[in-house]
This record gives C-alpha cells, structure tokens and sequence, in this order.
C-alpha cells in the first residue's frame, strides 16, 4: 500500500498514478495467475477510488484522461469507475478494448460492458 492511501489527505494526481500503478500490477497478476496479488490489488483500487470521492465529482473527473492511456488495463480500470457518471466516454473505451488484442482487460471489458446494459452496474 502506498503513501496515497496513509496518512493525511493524498492530492488528486497522486491518486490517479496509483491507480494506473494499481491496474497495471493488477493484470500482471492476472498474467501470472497470482490471485492473491490480484485480490490486494482489487482492495487497493477500491480504496484509491474512495479516496478520490471523497473530492467529489472532481476526483472521477481526474480519470477522464485515463481512457485514452495506451494501456489497455489502465483503460478498463478507468472506465470501471466512470460508466456511471461519464457513462459515454467509458462505454467508447470500453467497447474499444473490447476489440483488443489483450486478453484479461479485453474480457473485463465484455464483462463490465455487460453488466452495465443489464443494469447491473453498481460503481
């Protein structure tokens, strides 16, 4: 766990690098078959991302620019957390790395994508 999540209160920018720092060890692990590592991982972004609400709509705006990352996990990470509040920007990143070439956020993509048309989204 970083310095982001203890302590005092970290500042927006810090958050959103450890979140792409967070999504990028997240799907190594996903590589790896390391499901522990996975499940930190999954606990460590839920903690980023409640860190960033506590700034309000000013912190799920920080990861926009996120949906454009080159990466792929960072993408679908990103856009996890801004279906509801950004819900067009994200399917577009969604449905585009849906088409990717790289297999575990190409499929959390599908699955995400699904989940939201079915209603089902609850981040």
């Amino acid at each position: 766990m970083s310095m982001a999540i203890k302590g005092s209160q970290p500042a927006i920018p810090d958050l959103v690098e450890e979140l792409k720092q967070s999504a990028m060890t997240y799907y190594s692990a996903c590589d790896d078959e390391n499901f522990r590592k996975q499940k930190v991982e999954v606990k460590h972004t839920s903690k980023i991302i409640e860190a960033l609400d506590c700034f309000g709509a000013e912190g799920r705006l920080a990861l926009v620019p996120l949906l454009d990352d080159p990466d792929q996990g960072i993408r679908v990470v990103a856009a996890a957390f801004l279906l509801k509040p950004f819900p067009e920007r994200a399917i577009a990143a969604l449905e585009e790395v849906r088409t990717g070439p790289t297999y575990f956020p190409r499929m959390d993509a599908w699955n995400f994508l699904e989940s939201y048309t079915k209603g089902k989204w609850r981040r």
